[in-house]
């Protein structure tokens, strides 16, 4: 009869290889909570062979049962990416020391530090995502955007290539009045006329792209993705809005263009091939 410290060591192999397997995948629900009061996270940081690694415990008060479904699940460090299930349950490749970041639509952005205990329990990690609410500020007249702002500077600066709109003809007449017009087509279709006209097609290009630029910020992009580098680079020029659906678009279609678009640029082959 084999001594029992050899089934005894089979055994001990088996539950450590198995444990090993589950560890390489964070699984568990995204909740609603209920902004401050639903958790508060407690982070201790130690240091263990030049790694610094962040252990985090939750300590739940008042959480809540509701799920949130399609719900961005991104492993910033492994570059993997994911959404949660309608019943709010997702999963996604992930070790000790990976950085997991969580986006909705209507809700603040959660990150977290994975650490061992995460991958303990049958329920796995419940994340608990605060609804952004928005408390709209009282609307004043004159209350203006940074980029309406610069907008209306770029105008006044540029006022002068309408100068000759309003420049009086023969009767009292302008340009735009369309009748009554005396001026010679030689001066009008003169070389400084050519270049203003295109002077103020690039102007008017260039101010799509500066409200584009309000809407599709790279502050705003990086918030939402975690994205850094060449990759926040390549995703904002390869996925960059159009300026009719930016107009049309409110802020939260904006944030579900980017998950959306995120997903699609994680998916696909590395640049240059």
């Amino acid at each position: 009869m084999p001594p029992r410290y050899t089934v005894y060591g089979i055994t001990s192999l088996l539950l450590f290889s198995t444990g090993a397997a589950a560890q390489d995948l964070l699984r568990g629900k995204v909740k609603t909570g209920h902004g401050a009061v639903a958790r508060r996270a407690i982070i201790s940081h130690f240091q263990s062979e030049d790694t610094l690694y962040l252990d985090r415990r939750t300590e739940n008060q008042k959480a809540s049962d509701e799920v949130i479904m399609s719900v961005s699940v991104q492993n910033i460090s492994q570059k993997k990416y994911n959404t949660s299930d309608m019943g709010g349950n997702y999963k996604i490749p992930a070790k000790r020391g990976d950085t997991i970041v969580f986006t909705s639509a209507g809700y603040k952005p959660d990150t977290a530090f994975v650490s061992d205990w995460m991958f303990d329990g049958q329920e796995g990690y419940t994340v608990y995502m605060d609804p952004n609410v928005v408390e709209l500020p009282t609307v004043r007249v004159g209350d203006l955007s940074n980029y309406q702002l610069d907008s209306i500077k770029r105008k006044e600066e540029y006022a002068y290539l309408d100068q000759f709109h309003k420049v009086k003809l023969a009767g009292g007449k302008t340009f735009s009045d369309g009748v009554g017009l005396s001026f010679s087509p030689i001066d009008y279709f003169s070389h400084v006329q050519v270049q203003r006209r295109r002077l103020k097609k690039r102007l008017a290009q260039n101010e799509k792209d500066y409200y584009i630029d309000s809407r599709w910020s790279r502050a705003y992009v990086v918030r939402v993705t975690g994205l850094k580098g060449d990759s926040l680079q390549l995703f904002m020029y390869r996925y960059r809005p159009s300026y009719d659906f930016c107009r049309k678009a409110s802020n939260e279609d904006i944030l579900l263009y980017i998950n959306s678009s995120l997903k699609k640029f994680l998916k696909k082959e590395t640049p240059g091939h």
